[in-house]
This record gives structure tokens, C-alpha cells and sequence, in this order.
């Protein structure tokens, strides 16, 4: 973000004035043709860190973080012969097309991608990413007290990750094309003990330290229809005693595409279609 210095020019200019002319005065103006004088506008000076869209979930077992948004760019015009699009804004397999490289013609890209300089999760640093934090270890609920001289701490695993279309295809406020396809292709995954240092969450500023149990499992690929509602297709899983910690699905933006399957009624406009994501658990 730039910030201009403006007030030592205005101060400036002010006792430049003061010694050219100092017995001037200024009237208020009545008149202006237009917006009467002294007229305002706002400059809105903002910063922030971490992410401020946190969905609310909470507990031992929660769904943290999914791709808030999937950005295909926005292009010249529509080619039926040349209809995949990738989530870093290119139109593929044509060159010239890709004007700007967010959907509503700014000239960055919203498909959000992970930073981390944690070593375990090397495999999805720079993906569009999915978080499961899994610390039912530590759920007091699952402890076992049958015998109350040795309690068996709850176990981590036994939940499921899915993602569905909302199923209203392609949504330009009254035109829809349907028949549309989203693809997550080669999913990147990687596991860390280090919650807090990824999430930046309170609720995980709890000193839980995640066993080294075995990794969650996922599917290497995941392909949505976008007209079809609620067929929630899954992207990953651990069974008991696996997963603990906060597991991480990814993909390089490069990797998430958008196929319109050579449609012929696609229009001028700005698309959209609604995404679902959703943790299941057996316990």
C-alpha cells in the first residue's frame, strides 16, 4: 500500500501564500455551477494481517479454512473453441485474451494462496488451500475413564472432507450456462503440529501439540459439475488415530481449471457460482 505524504506540501503552501499576499481574505463561494463550497471527499488509509474472514467454527474437530474465492480472470471475449480457464485468470490454449487477471477487471488475481516457512507443510506453500484441524486428543468428552487410575485419551481420525456445487451452473444475474465444469486437479497435502502457527487463532493459542500419527488420506482429484446441486464429491479423509494436527489440502491455482465445454451461450457478464464445503464426522 502506498501512502502520500500531503501535509507538509499543504503547510508549505499555505505561508507561501501568507507572504504574497497578506492582506488577502477568501469569500465562501455560493455559487459554483455545481457542488457548493467547501466540498469534501474521504480517503479510506487501511492495513490489516491474517484473515479476516474467519468462517466461525470452533471445537476440537473444525473445519478452519477453504478458498474464499476461486478467480478466473476476466477476458476480451468469449471463444467456444478455447472455453478452459484456470483459477490464475488465463484463458488457455488462446494468447491475448486474458485482459485482467481478476474477474472483476482489477489487475490482481483473488485466488488466495497459503504463505508458510513451516518445513511440513512445504507441499502446499503458494496453494489455494483447505484446512481440517483435528485435536480430539484432547476432548475431554472422548476421554475413556473406565478405569479411572489409567483414562485413555480421546483419539484423533474417523472424518471426511467434501466439497459440492450449489448446482445453479454459471450465474450472470438473470443468464446461466450451464453445463459447466470445475476441476481441483493434483492435490498437494501436508500435515503440521504447529496449529497456532498456521491458523493465527486464539482458540489455537491452547500449547496442543499434535502426535505423530498417521497422515489423512485424499483424492487426487476432484471434479464438479456445476449444475448439479448437493453431489458433494470427496477431497480427503483419516481414519482412527490418524490426522491430528491441522491437515492441509491444496492446489496451485494453475492446477484448479474452469471448463465451459464449448458452450454456445455464454454472454457478456460477470459469473458466478456458489461453492460448498463440508466436515463430516463418524464420532
Amino acid at each position: 500500500m502506498k501512502f502520500t505524504k500531503v501535509t507538509s506540501t499543504v503547510l508549505a503552501g499555505a505561508t507561501l501564500l501568507s507572504i504574497l499576499a497578506p492582506t488577502a481574505s477568501f469569500a465562501a463561494t455560493t455559487d459554483n455551477g455545481g457542488t457548493p463550497l467547501p466540498m469534501t471527499d474521504t480517503t479510506d488509509a487501511a492495513i490489516s494481517f491474517g484473515d479476516n474472514d474467519d468462517n466461525g467454527n470452533t471445537g476440537y474437530l473444525r473445519l478452519q479454512m477453504v478458498p474464499h474465492t476461486l478467480d478466473f480472470g476476466n477476458h476480451a471475449k468469449y471463444d467456444a473453441k478455447h472455453s478452459n480457464f484456470n483459477a490464475a485468470g488465463a484463458n488457455l490454449g488462446v494468447i491475448g485474451n486474458d485482459t485482467h487477471a481478476s474477474y472483476d477487471q482489477q489487475d490482481s488475481n483473488k485466488t488466495e494462496t497459503l504463505t508458510t516457512s513451516d518445513k511440513k507443510l512445504a507441499t502446499v506453500n503458494g496453494t489455494a488451500w483447505a484446512t481440517v484441524v483435528d485435536k480430539q486428543v484432547a476432548n475431554p468428552e472422548l476421554v475413556d475413564n473406565t478405569d479411572p487410575t489409567t483414562p485413555v485419551p480421546g483419539k484423533s481420525g474417523k472424518w471426511a472432507l467434501t466439497v459440492s456445487s450449489d448446482g445453479t451452473g454459471l450465474v450472470a444475474g438473470s443468464h446461466t450456462v450451464a453445463g459447466a465444469n470445475l476441476v481441483f486437479a493434483n492435490t498437494q497435502y501436508g500435515r503440521t503440529a504447529d496449529i497456532y502457527g498456521l491458523t493465527n487463532q486464539d482458540q489455537d493459542n491452547d500449547k496442543y501439540v499434535a502426535a505423530g500419527t498417521t497422515d489423512a488420506t485424499f483424492v487426487k482429484s476432484v471434479s464438479l459439475d456445476l449444475s448439479t446441486a448437493k453431489e458433494e464429491k470427496p477431497v480427503g479423509s483419516a481414519v482412527e488415530n490418524a490426522g491430528d494436527g491441522a491437515n492441509v489440502f491444496g492446489w496451485k491455482p494453475s492446477d484448479i481449471s474452469l471448463a465451459l465445454n464449448g458452450s454456445q451461450d455464454v454472454t457478456t457478464g460477470e459469473y458466478h457460482a456458489g461453492l460448498t464445503w463440508t466436515l463430516n464426522s463418524t464420532i
